[in-house]
């Protein structure tokens, strides 16, 4: 049974994908052990989850990212040398896996998982210096890997055109198929009555993804059209912020977060998904989020941005609308349209993306790059 350490630079409270990544690879015949840091000292430091073993390690009493990153990757390098694969998530998890291949241990496998456009996020807008570091090290690391996997199509040929390296693999984060099951939790909780169409934002809450522009849209379309909603099902740093600026308002509701379990119920409760993504680097443009699959799983039609990849999609399968998250007055006009039964007309398209973008098939391409190895 080979061994597989999966790398994460965080503490694993919420990551779905790591979660069903490191479970598929589990259950069927490798021996995985994900490798998480210890910030919330009220984690266990040691625990199964799913048949898997998951190890938090700790990098640090105060929080300083140079600090921490460096300790993890010490730690990584003493503790775990002679693993088969190392699966690194993201940029920050794939210099300890280089080093090891390099210097320790030749015969290793390295598996690096870019979860985004890794030097082309959000992150780096406004920070000219941090962004060409980031970008110097995935250039001189990512040969390291013996495979890589990405979340879109325009991902991976951007990887291509920088790197000059075989198509990176695209394994999708995607929920389990679970059928035509319809749920009414969001109703019964909020006490949203039977007449509203529900649109439902869903995620955590970072600035500069669209969720303070669409709670714009939804107070001014109260004047128009009272028959539609907003659900804000949410968690992070800034939902007190959230709650505060929406507590008065009739038609926009807010839910806290929900367990793993409940999740997809919560998403198929609702009758439209909802991303107006804003274009503010190129990752945002490339991106095919994880929400957009919940949305599809829970059987939801999207309105969503009119992104290059994303934007793509919903048309390409016919499951939505497209707008310009920019301009306020179309988005009005589109979902002042939007009535109780207008969704139907989605439902079969949206089974058939449903089953050919679940978990189940993108499964199957990691175990295909996994037994390759």
């Amino acid at each position: 049974m080979k061994r597989v350490l999966n790398l994460l630079f965080n503490d694993f409270t919420n990551d779905n994908r790591v979660l069903k990544e490191s479970r598929s690879l589990q259950t069927n015949g490798f021996d995985v052990t994900l490798l998480a840091t210890h910030f919330k000292k009220e984690l266990p430091k040691e625990e199964v989850i799913e048949g898997f073993k998951v190890r938090r390690i700790n990098v640090g009493r105060i929080k300083l990212l140079p600090l921490n990153l460096i300790l993890f990757w010490i730690k990584v390098v003493f503790l775990y040398k002679k693993e088969d694969i190392i699966h690194s998530n993201d940029l920050y998890a794939l210099p300890p896996a280089a080093f090891i291949k390099k210097f320790i241990n030749k015969r290793v496998k390295v598996v690096y998982d870019c979860h985004e456009h890794e030097t082309e996020a959000q992150i780096y807008n406004g920070k000219k210096l941090l962004k060409k570091l980031a970008q110097i090290f995935e250039k001189k690391l990512i040969y390291s890997a013996d495979s890589i996997i990405t979340v879109s199509k325009s991902i991976a040929e951007d990887y291509v055109k920088m790197y000059k390296i075989e198509l990176p693999k695209l394994v999708l984060n995607s929920p389990p198929y679970q059928g035509n099951k319809v749920y009414d939790l969001l109703r019964k909780d909020l006490g949203i009555s039977k007449d509203k169409t529900i649109f439902l934002f869903q995620g955590n809450y970072i600035a500069g993804r669209g969720v303070d522009d669409l709670i714009g849209v939804f107070e001014r379309i109260e004047e128009r059209n009272t028959n539609i909603v907003l659900v804000l099902l949410m968690y992070g740093k800034g939902v007190e912020y959230i709650k505060e600026k929406v507590k008065n308002a009739k038609n926009i509701f807010f839910h806290e977060k929900v367990s793993v379990l409940e999740y997809m119920k919560y998403v198929s409760s609702a009758d439209w998904g909802i991303y107006l993504m804003e274009n503010n680097c190129k990752n945002s443009d490339y991106a095919l989020p994880n929400k957009i699959f919940d949305y599809i799983m829970g059987g939801l039609p999207v309105v969503v941005s009119n992104l290059k990849e994303m934007g793509s999609f919903v048309r390409g399968y016919e499951i939505g609308i497209t707008v310009n998250s920019q301009d306020q007055e179309e988005i009005l006009d589109v979902l002042e349209k939007i009535h109780h039964n207008s969704g139907e007309e989605y439902m079969q398209a949206l089974e058939k993306v449903a089953k050919k973008y679940s978990w189940e098939e993108q499964e199957k391409v990691l175990l295909k790059i996994y037994n390759s190895l």
